[in-house]
């Protein structure tokens, strides 16, 4: 293999990795199931609800609030949400005007509804959590679940993209957080992800020794994602699980080549959902299913927080864990990994604001030290304690919409028509 080829797969891989942000144990292979309930982010809710229309889900407190929102302070103006760094955000009707410049949305469809039994004397708003990409960062989503578990926040429908699906996929299935802990913090996850290191498996595939565009998989790809496709499986409480099967309904955002269009995934085995999400091209095999051919849903959507917003519960949670982009030096850009690095900040820093014009509430993990192809468990269990740290500053935030509901602004019922979202 010549240098100019060498350089050409380097930059690709540079390019691809910081554009993901995505999760250090991922991958995909050709599989076939049923249709999946995968739909374009377009047109009206598929039950016929109208933008803002409320989902019934009900508690059984005899008072029909949680103990904490009960007890809870009045705590801050839910018209206004603040991040977890100390900046303002803005109300819903300022949001939609930002939101002109958004991307199109894919419709949700909940595999199965809240199970929260009924009551007629307080109907609870109902919460829908996005879980966003970000590699090793994706840590931070442990800790923010550890502490809206220990508070007793609910968690009507999970969304996730990438490490978020990942995580969000085992959680919304009942596989505990520790368990979940176990598989980052251990390797299992990194080295099911990419089985032979990186530099060995370039200069394989260059000679032809060991060929990665090879197989059942017609799609390029330096891995298969076979074997990290066979892990998810195997961690999951059964193999072969069904999204209809998780104990929380869960999508999971992935990009199709094909129409370059960001689809949630909603049906069919969780496994291949999870792999399909968290496939980085060029480093992982994309992921067929029917007509489409699925990779990190990261390159539109990288946080999903439109997509929960679409699932119709009252409050949208989002968990950013990408860092915020900062001025640099002129130096950093004398290397084509500076450049395609910076590039990718430029291009998830953009998506990332449009997608925070649908959440209520922002947790922003203090991510910056942590590589997102970290490999050592230290930086696993930085992440996490950067997620419950945030989730922990958020709690009022949260606690507040749930004592009084953000109601359905009209702006954002006007911008989703017009983006015809």
């Amino acid at each position: 293999m010549n240098k100019n080829n060498l350089r050409s797969i380097n930059i690709l891989l540079s390019l691809s990795c910081m554009i993901a942000a995505q999760s250090p144990s991922f991958g995909a292979d050709t599989l076939t199931h049923p249709t999946p309930k995968s739909e374009l982010m377009k047109g009206e809710p598929s039950d016929g609800a109208k933008p803002g229309d409320r989902l019934e889900s009900k508690v059984t407190t005899g008072s029909g609030l949680p103990d904490q929102v009960q007890s809870a302070p009045d705590g801050p103006d839910p018209a206004v949400k603040t991040m977890t760094s100390g900046q303002v955000f803005s109300t819903p009707a300022q949001r939609a005007e930002k939101a002109a410049e958004a991307v199109e949305i894919h419709e949700h469809e909940p595999s199965a509804s809240s199970t929260l039994p009924p009551s007629s004397e307080y109907r609870r708003p109902t919460v829908a959590l996005a879980l966003g990409g970000g590699g090793a960062r994706g840590g931070a989503h442990l800790g923010v679940l550890k502490v809206l578990r220990e508070n007793n926040i609910p968690i009507d429908y999970i969304v996730g993209n990438s490490m978020g699906a990942i995580v969000g996929g085992f959680y919304a299935a009942g596989v505990p957080i520790e368990d979940i802990r176990k598989m980052m913090q251990n390797g299992t996850m990194r080295k099911a992800y990419t089985p032979i290191p990186l530099a060995p498996k370039v200069v394989l595939a260059g000679i032809g020794k060991l060929s990665p565009f090879k197989g059942k998989n017609p799609y390029a790809g330096l891995y298969s994602g076979k074997s990290f496709r066979k892990f998810l499986a195997k961690n999951l409480p059964r193999p072969d699980m069904q999204f209809s099967e998780t104990k929380i309904p869960f999508s999971a955002v992935a990009t199709n080549l094909i129409d370059g269009q960001a689809y949630r995934i909603s049906d069919g085995p969780l496994a291949i959902a999870m792999a399909a999400s968290s496939a980085i091209s060029p480093l992982i095999k994309p992921v067929p299913i029917d007509d489409k051919i699925y990779v990190d849903g990261g390159v539109r959507a990288n946080l999903p927080a439109s997509a929960a917003r679409d699932t119709g519960a009252d409050i949208v949670i989002a968990v950013l864990v990408d860092e915020p982009m900062q001025k640099i030096p002129a130096r950093k850009f004398r290397s084509y990994k500076g450049i395609a690095s910076r590039m990718a900040d430029i291009v998830l820093a953009v998506a990332d604001e449009r997608q925070l014009q649908f959440a209520d509430v922002v947790i922003n993990p203090d991510v910056t030290t942590i590589p997102v192809l970290a490999k050592k468990s230290f930086y696993a269990e930085k992440a996490e304690l950067s997620g419950e740290l945030a989730a922990k500053k958020a709690l009022p935030a949260i606690l507040a919409d749930l004592k009084n509901p953000p109601k359905p602004d009209a702006a954002v019922a006007a911008a989703r028509k017009k983006f015809n979202i």
